[in-house]
């Protein structure tokens, strides 16, 4: 659940920022004035801290402890998944991968999700995530509720047609 808060931090910055930027011409904040865009930040800002715990210890080994059993090399799955979090991170912040990436983000969580139930369902390790199932669950709606809103186009205002 901690995870709520750089997600929705970042979100509501980012959003803030580029409304006040860009009527001050700031051009660049362009790119950042929109809730998708807005959503894609705070998605990155999650993946940029959950990637982390993949590298070091004792996180890592924690992470390792809920790789469900049916799937080989833990570690080097563990590994994988942290270098795939970095590189939706990066590409969640650069506008023209920011779909592509946003869809990659809600495969990625889906995909994830049975080591949440193992998580869940209790491993004796002592680094291992252990949040009970409901809250797991609804962090992971959450999440993929952002990554979603994050693959959605700006909407473009039309300006007014001239008479």
């Amino acid at each position: 659940m901690i995870l709520l808060l750089p997600l929705l931090l970042t979100t509501a910055c980012v959003r803030l920022l580029a409304r006040v930027l860009v009527p001050r011409g700031v051009d660049r904040a362009a790119h950042w004035d929109s809730w998708p865009a807005a959503a894609a930040a705070g998605m990155a800002m999650v993946y940029l801290n959950t990637a982390a715990t993949h590298f070091i210890e004792p996180q890592r080994s924690g992470l390792i402890a809920i790789v469900p059993g049916f799937l080989p090399r833990p570690e080097l799955l563990v590994t994988l998944t942290g270098i795939i979090e970095l590189v939706l991170a990066v590409a969640l912040l650069i506008p023209r991968t920011r779909r592509p990436a946003a869809w990659a983000s809600v495969l990625l969580l889906l995909a994830l999700f049975p080591a949440n139930v193992v998580a869940a369902a209790g491993v004796d390790h002592p680094a291992a995530p252990s949040t009970p199932m409901l809250p797991r669950a609804l962090l992971q709606l959450v999440l993929i509720g952002f990554s979603a809103a994050a693959a959605l186009r700006r909407r473009r205002v039309s300006p007014p047609a001239a008479d």
